[in-house]
């Protein structure tokens, strides 16, 4: 007996040795936002064996040698991992995989050739974890953070945003490519930005210039808002995530929390928000009006019939409540906005078809605003109520022309209804018959825009050059009844009959981009492009209101031209996983017609509006040119020191634009015209400087960020601008993520309580002040996943 012991002994010996020199990785594989398990993932180990992740996301690969190696993760939909490891001899190291959703699965724009990652112009994509490390009250206040994107204030939220001095329908603002909202107000208490929950935002894709012309109408850029959309899971899963966040200054709290879950077939999630702020303080102490309150939900139910199809149903019903604006002439009381949309998506179908993509949505808006809290309300109350609704479809298919070139064909269509009322109670005029005097004024009067349009782009790789082809044509029609103003004599003061409101354009969009990789770090690229756009409901239609940054009121114009941009960019892109990446933009835009304001003599219509100068009717101007740059530089992300750099710089140019002269009682004395004159509204250089540390693994990240900005003393004469003074500003922040499940960001924003104001920050209502930007403020956020 003790014989064969000995010899089994001997026998099992070896693999005894082995097992002891051998080592074990293991490990669970989760979506890095969500925190949900991702089963049947990829994972191999380079040069050696693999697995793939069970049910519960788990992983495991047994018998490894002692040494280096390289772990690779790939999963459907997600960005693939690759990890360098060394391993010990016996050795049980557990590796988790957090993974990143893939941002072209989302955007749905780009069919590529993965060797060649070039862009002929000016593309940037903003993250969910970017925006989880910010107090994002406001969406557009968070892209001010990207080179040469600036925001309109006119309070403490609803900013709008401005790409290299192009604004407001200058720009293509959307939502989950191709969904738009027409907002309520005239004064753009509401733009498309504020209509979205900032943390249910899952990436936000910025397209600058007029080359991207597959989703609508663009001008001056794209701004593309992606939502979390549920998705399937192999098996049943149920998840929560929350967000909470509170700012010292504002005495600002904000809740969000998302229930997402489902199987293969059918996924869902229900998401819910509330923000509550009050009005916050500069840094010399004074108190800025700019308190609001929102809150909503939103619902989205998906279906998958086969692996590659999916349907998708949205519900968004959001609330904004006493939103002050101390610049304007009255305060959003109260704007609720629902929005439907329909998705269908498809891929792979057959060799030659890539993608079919397909949109129905509808938006209504209902604004309502007053002045109830101004200091003339109690000579004059006046309320006004818009309605403002958007329908549209978009549909799109993505061909295989060959292995190196794809083809997008596609149409899409909407049409704007809009109609709004302003009723003046006379609080402050004798009454009449025992009533006090009320008068009825209408703002819209049931304006219609109607567009169809029909798109293409072709995208050819060869070798290391790519060139992209994008054109569409879009058929305008626009009418409303009449722009009409009555007054005390019961006569019209404007008298546009409704068969002169009718207008038809043609407009006719194309890009070309070139790029080229030079060598394994370095690009080229060139995009020339015209981008058209129609004009709006405001600049069509308005009925007599104060719209602008100058102080006057302004009168639709239904016969406008439509506004063109010209414009060519150069990008250079260098990216070294030793020295970092830098990438360069130089671009020039000509705009034809541009469209401003003219001044209408007092004796064709006199303001409606206490304390304006006079009335400006929209009209085309005539030209302008814009050129600028934007450079930026990242430390390599292997280093646990990282630093960005980032400058930007925008000049404008009107050639040829009325000046008006007032004395100090503000009569008219003279009317000339000024030859290139700046733009008004442009933003002056920038820079901005981010340092961060990875410790602990990543779990504790410092950061510190730096900005200055540039006085503005090259301002509008005809605008009569007002210059802006320069300011350097620091912030700081910490991130902790505890687990999965736990993360807590907490910093301080204008660390030294400067008080500053931006160039495009309005004036306070009947001053010469700005409104001036927050002083010191600590914020937290707390994020759960389960």
């Amino acid at each position: 007996m003790q014989k064969r012991l000995f010899f089994l002994t001997i026998l099992l010996f070896p693999f005894v040795l082995f097992a002891q020199n051998t080592s074990k990785i293991y490990g669970v594989i989760h979506d890095a936002n969500t925190s949900a398990i991702i089963s049947g993932a990829e994972i191999v180990i380079l040069s050696n064996k693999g697995t793939t992740s069970n049910g519960k996301g788990e992983y495991s690969i047994s018998d490894i040698k002692p040494g280096n190696y390289t772990i690779k993760v790939k999963f459907l939909g997600y960005e693939t991992i690759n990890k360098d490891f060394s391993i010990k001899a016996g050795e049980n190291l557990e590796i988790n995989f957090p993974m990143e959703i893939d941002i072209k699965e989302l955007l749905a724009v780009d069919i590529r050739d993965d060797k060649i990652e070039t862009y002929s112009y000016s593309k940037i994509v903003l993250k969910e974890a970017d925006l989880e490390q910010k107090p994002i009250r406001d969406i557009a206040d968070f892209l001010r953070e990207v080179p040469n994107i600036s925001a309109v204030r006119k309070g403490g939220a609803n900013l709008d945003p401005v790409i290299r001095g192009f604004k407001f329908s200058q720009l293509n603002i959307q939502l989950d490519n191709g969904q738009k909202i027409e907002g309520g107000c005239p004064n753009r208490m509401d733009p498309t930005t504020t209509h979205v929950e900032a943390s249910d935002i899952e990436a936000i894709e910025v397209l600058k210039g007029p080359f991207a012309l597959r989703f609508g109408e663009n001008m001056g850029g794209v701004v593309n808002l992606l939502t979390s959309s549920p998705r399937p899971f192999d098996e049943f899963q149920l998840h929560v995530k929350a967000n909470v966040g509170y700012e010292s200054n504002w005495n600002g709290q904000r809740q969000h929390i998302t229930v997402y879950g489902g199987g293969k077939k059918v996924f869902f999630s229900l998401s819910g928000n509330n923000a509550q702020y009050g009005s916050y303080t500069d840094g010399d102490g004074n108190k800025i009006r700019s308190s609001f309150t929102k809150y909503g939900y939103t619902a989205k139910l998906g279906f998958a019939p086969t692996e590659n199809q999916t349907i998708m149903f949205s519900f968004s019903d959001l609330y904004a409540k006493n939103v002050s604006f101390p610049s304007l002439p009255m305060d959003e009381r109260l704007d609720a906005t629902k929005f439907y949309s329909v998705d269908y998506s498809a891929k792979n179908i057959s060799d030659f078809i890539e993608t079919i993509n397909a949109k129905v949505y509808f938006s209504n808006v209902d604004h309502t605003m007053d002045n109830k809290e101004r200091g003339f309300a109690d000579t004059v109350i006046a309320v006004s109520n818009i309605i403002a609704n958007r329908f549209g479809y978009r549909a799109e298919v993505g061909l295989n022309t060959s292995d190196n070139s794809h083809l997008f064909v596609g149409t899409d269509m909407y049409r704007i209804d809009k109609d709004g009322d302003r009723v003046k109670t006379m609080i402050g005029q004798f009454p009449m018959k025992n009533k006090v005097p009320v008068k009825n004024e209408k703002l819209w009067n049931s304006a219609v825009i109607t567009n169809y349009g029909m798109f293409a782009e072709y995208r050819h790789n060869y070798d290391l050059w790519e060139a992209v082809v994008s054109s569409r044509i879009d058929f305008n029609n626009s009418y409303s009844d009449s722009i009409s103003l009555i007054n005390g004599n019961k006569v019209d003061i404007i008298g546009t009959p409704a068969d002169s409101t009718h207008s038809s354009l043609v407009n006719f969009s194309i890009s070309f981009g070139l790029s080229r990789k030079i060598g394994e770090n370095m690009s080229l690229g060139l995009s020339v492009g015209r981008g058209v756009r129609s004009p709006d409901m405001l600049e069509r239609f308005i009925i007599t209101l104060p719209v602008g940054f100058d102080n006057y009121e302004y009168i639709g114009n239904p016969l406008l031209e439509a506004e063109a941009n010209n414009e060519i960019d150069i990008v250079y892109k260098y990216n070294n996983e030793k020295y970092g990446g830098l990438e360069l933009t130089a671009f020039y835009s000509y705009v034809q017609n541009f469209i401003g304001g003219t001044y209408v003599p007092p004796a064709v219509q006199k303001p409606l509006t206490q304390g304006v100068l006079g009335v400006k009717k929209f009209d085309n101007l005539g030209n302008a040119s814009l050129y600028g740059f934007e450079l930026s530089y990242a430390t390599p992300l292997r280093y646990k020191f990282r630093m960005s750099l980032t400058a930007a710089y925008t000049r404008g140019t009107m050639d040829e634009v009325e000046a008006l002269v007032f004395d100090e009682n503000h009569k008219l004395t003279d009317i000339y015209k000024i030859q290139n004159d700046p733009i008004g509204e442009i933003p002056p250089f920038n820079a901005n400087a981010n340092f961060s540390y990875n410790c602990m693994k990543g779990k504790l990240i410092p950061a510190v960020n730096v900005r200055y900005s540039a006085a503005q003393d090259r301002i509008s004469v005809s605008m009569e601008e007002l210059t802006t003074p320069d300011f350097i500003l620091i912030d700081a922040s910490l991130k902790f993520k505890y687990n999965q499940n736990l993360t807590v960001v907490g910093g301080v924003n204008n660390i030294l309580d400067k008080a500053y104001y931006e160039h495009l920050n309005r004036r306070i209502l009947g001053t010469d002040t700005r409104i001036y930007e927050p002083g010191r403020v600590l914020f937290m956020n707390l994020i759960l996943n389960f």
